[in-house]
């Protein structure tokens, strides 16, 4: 493996690429921090460099040695990292057993830091502080020691880690982990050289002819021994052996622990208390206590595998192994096949919202669109991007970020975007309205390229600002997403000037912004700038200056003495009555004069079919917001009353039999909308705006038929 100090270096290089200088004076063990962070944390995007430095509280000789402070996202509750780091100079020796003292000494320091935050050493203060640091019982903390040091003989990495594991923490959510430097590098290696399943393994199991066979396929029951699992683990752990899983591995100290335990103390037990593992793999064959493996993943069992592959023991014993040979010819069909069996089959660790929807065709689509574009996209936890083959900070996407971009551009769920990131795959509407339907590519990759430019124009400004507005750097730190809607929205009135005359027209607040909220651009977004940092940063700034600080000011005014620019940011309502607001009193005109022709240099040129792509997504997918309650309309409310009740019934019958969801026949403000203005052809419920075109032709004969019916009914 590669000396982790050419990483180090690298990682330097890509800094100074992106116009930061933050490790140039930094001491190793904060360049060792940053290199953790930005592969374990942020998976080597490099767009998060400054979510990395923000992350550093490091400060020499500081008595509670808390080097960072980091999310780990890819955990099963977002737990909170207090990572130490202990960097080992050539010839020195890791001090063991004392190190471990750092491990009580940092979390004592945290607790009394949060139970009294005026002890709190300056770099700690902002992070321990906000409300997404808060650790708790559901929300655990972990205190990580990272090193360069790796321990010469299995012996001493066990001493070690025993040492460590027989500390108990003060506090019942905080458990304590080690990375070593090959821990390190495998993680990197990971990155840079992935790997989709292994070739070929052999695997030990208990007795020759021992299996249970199923299929037609021909798919096998065996007992493997937990000494051949540790040795798969070792040699494919971090190649290949667990990427067709829903997630990687993902730590829960209260599992582990207990597993930890059988393994240890009760070998022969743990093919009674454990489920075992599943793999799927092409083909295998089996040769008396030997079964060879070709082109195979474990899609289930990845907690039990790195385990027994991590965990010290002498004696062997089994488990049980479910092999699936491939019986799909389809992609797709063993995707999906794959994806039921590991959501089926996992009872140790809890499932999250992102896992589910890891292989759904949907997922699966858009990370081959947007490899296809040049943009690595994670749909899996753990899963990690090929660092060189995309290397720059935009080619590199998760599908829950890609839709906080979404949510914010095109939706307008800027406050939601940020403050509920969950919910992206969580909420089956929102889902749906993200990820059931299609994008142009070239749409998407400029969605990421706000990403990327906004993260530098951040950097810039806190190190070129004079404190003139006193609120800027506050409000840009924590307004990547507010940033994204305003640009969305004048994009969108840019190549649809008319929106401004309907949004004029339009009463409430509700419906100007729902006129904006629509998927109504297909094509790209941005030129092909020269110099691209330039273009953004003069974006950004005629942004700010428009609409977002003045929009702040508007805020100020009304709740005077607030200015918690994060949880502004959190809030649609702040920016839909504030800063949409502004968009809408500038623009009351229409684009025009300077703002044009600034424009006209930073947003692609569009032809007249691209403009037409756009009006017809607008017929094809419809977003409502909200019903027009200030339009009056000639339908008595008996009528609509009796609509209404008529549309839920229907509604409730065609989602048990097509078994589906309720918005996907029609939201409740559609119901709404239609019950109010009673539509008797298809074009008048068109015209309504409150279906897409999927829904029109599924349902659309069916709801018209139900609207004059009841009319009918109520005539007599």
């Amino acid at each position: 493996m590669a000396d982790i100090k050419k990483y180090i270096s690298d990682l330097a290089v890509e800094f100074e690429r992106l116009s930061y200088d933050d490790m140039e004076s930094c001491s190793n063990s904060e360049r060792l921090l940053y290199l953790y962070a930005y592969y374990h944390y942020f998976n080597a995007d490099s767009s998060k460099i400054t979510d990395i430095t923000q992350g550093n509280v490091y400060e020499r000789d500081s008595s509670d040695e808390i080097a960072g402070i980091y999310i780990d996202q890819d955990s099963d509750n977002a737990d909170v990292d207090v990572v130490i780091v202990n960097y080992v100079e050539n010839g020195e020796e890791f001090e063991f057993p004392g190190i471990l003292k750092v491990f009580k000494d940092a979390e004592n320091a945290i607790f009394a830091y949060m139970g009294n935050r005026t002890l709190c050493r300056k770099k700690l203060s902002t992070l321990l502080g906000d409300e997404d640091y808060k650790f708790a019982e559901d929300k655990p903390l972990k205190i990580r020691l990272i090193t360069n040091f790796n321990p010469k003989t299995a012996a001493k990495k066990r001493a070690i880690t025993n040492a460590l594991n027989n500390m108990k923490p003060i506090h019942e959510y905080v458990s304590y982990q080690v990375s070593f430097g090959y821990d390190i590098e495998y993680e990197i290696l990971e990155i840079e050289s992935p790997k989709e399943y292994v070739d070929e393994a052999s695997i030990t199991v208990d007795r020759g002819n021992n299996f249970v066979s199923f299929g037609t396929e021909n798919s096998v029951i065996v007992n493997i021994s937990a000494k051949s699992l540790k040795s798969l683990y070792e040699l494919y752990g971090y190649r290949g052996l667990f990427s067709q899983n829903l997630r990687y591995y993902v730590k829960n100290a209260k599992v582990d622990d207990n597993v930890i335990e059988s393994i240890q103390e009760h070998p022969e037990n743990f093919w009674y208390f454990n489920n075992g593992i599943i793999l799927i793999c092409e083909d295998y064959s089996i040769e008396d206590t030997s079964i060879n493996l070709y082109k195979f993943s474990i899609i289930n069992g990845g907690q039990t595998t790195k385990l027994i592959g991590e965990t010290e023991f002498d004696r062997d014993f089994f488990l049980q192994c479910k092999i699936i040979k491939n019986r799909f010819t389809d992609e797709d069909d063993r995707l999906e096949f794959i994806s039921n069996v590991a959501e089926a089959s996992n009872t140790q660790k809890p499932i999250k919202d992102k896992d589910l929807i890891a292989n759904r065709i949907e997922q699966r689509l858009l990370k081959k669109q947007m490899a296809n574009a040049g943009v690595y996209c994670q749909i899996k936890r753990g899963e990690k991007v090929n660092k060189k083959l995309y290397p720059n900070a935009w080619q590199n996407t998760t599908n829950e970020e890609l839709g906080q971009f979404l949510l914010s551009f095109v939706y307008q769920k800027p406050g939601t975007a940020r403050g509920s990131k969950q919910s992206i795959c969580g909420n089956k509407e929102r889902y749906s309205l993200l990820f059931g339907k299609t994008y142009n590519s070239g749409f998407l990759c400029d969605l990421l390229r706000i990403k990327a430019y906004y993260k530098l124009w951040v950097t810039r400004i806190k190190k070129t600002d004079d404190g003139y507005d006193p609120y800027k750097v506050g409000l840009i730190n924590n307004g990547m997403f507010f940033m994204t809607a305003i640009i969305g929205v004048v994009s969108k009135i840019y190549y649809h000037p008319e929106l401004i005359e309907s949004i004029n027209e339009s009463v409430m607040s509700e419906q100007k912004l729902e006129l904006v909220s629509q998927h109504d651009l297909d094509h790209s977004v941005f030129m092909n700038f020269d110099k691209p940092k330039d273009q953004f940063f003069a974006l950004f700034e005629y942004c700010y200056k428009h609409f977002y600080g003045p929009g702040y000011e508007l805020f100020k005014s009304v709740k005077n003495g607030q200015n918690n620019y994060s949880n502004f940011t959190k809030i649609n309502n702040n920016y839909m009555t504030y800063i949409f607001f502004q968009i809408v009193r500038e623009y009351r005109n229409g684009i025009v004069g300077a703002d044009k022709i600034f424009l006209d240099s930073i947003f692609y040129q569009a032809s007249e079919d691209d403009l037409d792509r756009d009006r017809h997504l607008l017929q094809k997918y419809v977003n409502v917001i909200s019903a027009e309650i200030n339009v009056t309309s000639d339908v008595p409310e008996a009528v609509t009353a009796r609509i209404k009740d008529e549309l839920i019934a229907y509604r409730t019958k065609v989602c048990k039999e097509k078994r589906i969801k309720a918005y996907e026949v029609f939201r409740n403000l559609s119901c709404d909308r239609i019950a109010k203005f009673a539509p008797t052809t298809i074009e008048e419920l068109r015209n309504l705006r409150c279906l897409d075109e999927s829904q029109i032709k599924k349902f659309g004969d069916d709801i018209i038929l139900i609207v004059v019916n009841s009319s009918i009914e109520h005539k007599k």
